[in-house]
């Protein structure tokens, strides 16, 4: 398959090309709408790039997901990076991604600054006593659907066992359990006479600068730097990130509690765009608008940077074993790093038997029902309106 997506007169000469202002239009409606989780945005982004614009082939659809598929970050935000850059070079791709992501973001500060300023009163928390659970059960369901992929042979299962002992009882730093797993199971497939021949590669310069980096002492720095390796490293998407955060905002720094983490995430399943929209509110609590900004641009950054850097390589990281090893072993410890994570928050979530119900609810609909994520997490939405009425009115 041809996946050479260097600009020619017309990228595929059965679509067309749109307009600056087409694609500017396009994405930002997108950006407005695209709720419910990657699933449900690829779906429509599917609809309408290939069934009805005519945009993309199916086949070149299939081969930009297989490439995003591999790196860390939002799916969705890296296909809309990849379009626009199919269709408009590099400008194109870097307005796709940022009215992509515009939306969302302002949607989630205004509802950082409504949390931090009304957050206390009794009908907020009846909202989020409803939502809180089902985030937990929509997390673990995505480890379910995370497991699935990543544990594809015994290595990987062990892989996945070790990340959750090591961090749950030895206190291990999860960044290096990761780059640990990931070299461990490219030294097992590879071999070592062959990774002795392989040239440094990138996830793994990115983890050893990612381990040891000096931290500056400035506030924002710290905050920069813990977004940046939070967008690096999340494997796993949105699910992955919450680790990161859980470690670094929450324990480390202690920027907010588990269970204010948990109502960020509460928050980002009913908003617009990805659901790693949750580090704004995050930078919001930690440091305000400014912390906000901070946020969004570091943990984003590296999608607009693998997908822009890598649309000429495709082919080469695709078939790349030893990038492939490398990064079948840190999707494996991922998933043992979440479930430490989801243990943490249980206490914050879980408060009482109609909570646990919640939560099984979430979950069941989701691995058992097969619902849609966002069906579930509207569902909890209005349920939890109805819930704070309920208890306003009695």
């Amino acid at each position: 398959m041809d996946l050479d997506v260097r600009p020619r007169t017309a990228i595929d000469d059965e679509h067309e090309m749109p307009s600056w202002p087409e694609v500017f239009r396009y994405f930002l409606i997108l950006g407005f709408i695209n709720v419910g989780g990657p699933v449900a945005q690829i779906t429509m982004m599917y609809h309408h790039m290939v069934e009805r614009r005519h945009w993309l082939s199916k086949e070149r659809f299939v081969a930009i997901m297989a490439f995003c598929h591999m790196l860390p970050g939002p799916e969705a935000l890296q296909l809309a990076i990849y379009v626009g850059y199919m269709k408009r070079k590099l400008l194109g791709g870097i307005l796709a991604g940022l009215t992509f992501i515009l939306p969302g973001a302002v949607v989630m500060i205004v509802l950082s600054w409504l949390y931090v300023t009304y957050g206390n009163l009794p009908q907020v928390n009846n909202v989020l006593f409803v939502l809180k659970p089902a985030v937990l059960g929509i997390i673990g369901a995505g480890i379910i659907k995370l497991g699935r992929a990543a544990l594809r042979n015994t290595l990987l299962a062990a892989l996945l066992v070790g990340a959750f002992v090591g961090m749950r009882f030895a206190g291990i730093n999860f960044l290096l359990i990761l780059i640990a797993a990931g070299l461990l199971n490219l030294l097992v497939v590879e071999g070592w006479p062959r990774l002795r021949r392989t040239p440094a590669m990138l996830p793994m310069t990115i983890g050893g600068l990612a381990a040891i980096f000096p931290f500056a002492d400035s506030r924002w720095f710290h905050m920069a730097w813990l977004f940046l390796k939070t967008g690096l490293f999340s494997f796993g998407g949105a699910y992955a990130s919450l680790a990161f955060l859980q470690r670094g905002a929450v324990t480390q720094y202690r920027w907010l509690s588990d269970s204010q983490l948990l109502d960020g995430v509460a928050l980002s399943v009913a908003t617009p765009g990805p659901f790693m929209l949750f580090t704004t509110f995050v930078g919001f609590l930690a440091g305000g608008l400014r912390g906000a900004v901070i946020a969004t641009f570091f943990v984003f950054l590296p999608s607009f940077v693998f997908v822009l850097g890598g649309v000429h390589y495709i082919e080469m990281v695709r078939n790349n074993g030893s990038i492939q090893a490398f990064l079948a072993g840190v999707s494996a410890a991922v998933v043992g790093v979440i479930i430490v994570v989801s243990l943490d928050l249980i206490p914050e979530a879980l408060v009482g038997l109609p909570s646990i119900a919640i939560a099984l609810l979430a979950f069941s609909l989701i691995v058992l029902f097969k619902r849609d994520v966002a069906m579930v997490a509207v569902g909890a939405m209005v349920m939890g309106i109805l819930f704070a009425v309920a208890r306003a009115l009695l």
